[in-house]
C-alpha cells in the first residue's frame, strides 16, 4: 500500500487518521523540499516513529526513476509519503499516485489543511470569489509577467489572486511579502497593483501567524515573522468582506471608510 500523509501548515493539523497511517506505516518518506512546516518537529513523534525505517527525501528521492523503486516497495509493505499541507495541493507528487494505481498497488491519501482554504476562512474573504491562483518566484531568466497578467485577468472579473510565493527548501530560499510587493510592482505596467488592496499572510496556521490588510504597496510597511509567507490581491470587496477585512485583518479605517462608500472598485 502506498500511503500520502499531509500534514497540514502545522503540527498541531495532523489528524487522528494521519496519525494511525504514520503508527502503521513500515516505511516513511518525509519530504522536505515542496514546503515548509516550521514547527513540524520530528522528535514529537519519535515515539510513533520508533523502529520505523525513514528517508528524509529530497527531490531527486520522490522523482523520476525512484517512482518505480518507491511502487515496488509499496506492492510488498505499507509505504508512507508525508507531505506538508495537503498531499496534492501545489505538489509534486502525483506522478508517483498515478504510477502506482497503473500498477495495481493501492492508494490511500490521507488530506490535510492547505493555504487554499485557510487563506479563505483566516482572511474572511469568500472562497469561491478566488480566480486563478498563482505562484510569485524570483526573476531569474526573465521577470515573472504571467504572473502579473493572471492578476489583471482575475481584477477584471471581479476575482482575489491568491499569490503563493516561492519556496525552495533545498536553497533556502523562501519569498517573503517584502520581495513578493516590490516583484510585483516593478512588473506591474498597466500601475493598478500598488492601490490596489491586499492580504499579507505569514506562517499562517502556527501560533504566530500575522495577517494584515493595506494598499498592496504598504504592504512592505508591516514587520512580519519569518515565512512561509503569502499575499493575495483583493477584487472589489463585498460589504461582509469588508467588515472582515477591518477586523480581522486591521484594515486601516481610512481605506475602511474608503470602501465602505465607494460602488465600484477604484
Amino acid at each position: 500500500m502506498l500511503i500520502f500523509i499531509g500534514t497540514g501548515l502545522s503540527i498541531k493539523h495532523l489528524t487522528i487518521e494521519a496519525i494511525s497511517y504514520i503508527i502503521r506505516a513500515d516505511k516513511i518518506y518525509i519530504d522536505t523540499y515542496t514546503n515548509l512546516v516550521p514547527d513540524f518537529s520530528y522528535k514529537i513523534l519519535s515515539s510513533i516513529l520508533r523502529d520505523k525505517e525513514i528517508v528524509y527525501a529530497k527531490r531527486r528521492d520522490l522523482e523520476g526513476e525512484n517512482i518505480r523503486r518507491i511502487i515496488e516497495e509499496a506492492r510488498h509493505r505499507d509505504i508512507a509519503i508525508i507531505v506538508p499541507g495537503d498531499p496534492f495541493i501545489a505538489t509534486t507528487h502525483d506522478a508517483i499516485r498515478v504510477e502506482a494505481l497503473k500498477n495495481n498497488v493501492e492508494v490511500v491519501v490521507v488530506n490535510g489543511l492547505s493555504i487554499y482554504s485557510l487563506a479563505a476562512s483566516r482572511t474572511g474573504l469568500q472562497a469561491y470569489r478566488f480566480g486563478k491562483t498563482v505562484t510569485l518566484v524570483y526573476p531569474r531568466l526573465s521577470k515573472p509577467y504571467s504572473v502579473i497578467e493572471a492578476i489583471y485577468d482575475n481584477l477584471s472579473r471581479d476575482l482575489h489572486t491568491l499569490v503563493l510565493l516561492e519556496i525552495s527548501v533545498e536553497e533556502n530560499k523562501y519569498m517573503t511579502i517584502d520581495e513578493a510587493v516590490n516583484i510585483l510592482l516593478e512588473i506591474d505596467d498597466k500601475n493598478m497593483i500598488g492601490d490596489t488592496l491586499g492580504v499579507g499572510l505569514a506562517r499562517i496556521g502556527l501560533d504566530d501567524e500575522y495577517i494584515v490588510a493595506d494598499k498592496i504597496s504598504k504592504l512592505p510597511d508591516y514587520t512580519y515573522p519569518p515565512p512561509p509567507h503569502s499575499l493575495i490581491v483583493i477584487a472589489k470587496p463585498h460589504p461582509v468582506e469588508l467588515e472582515n477585512l477591518k477586523y480581522t485583518c486591521g484594515l486601516p479605517y481610512d481605506l475602511y471608510v474608503k470602501y465602505s462608500r465607494s460602488k465600484s472598485y477604484p
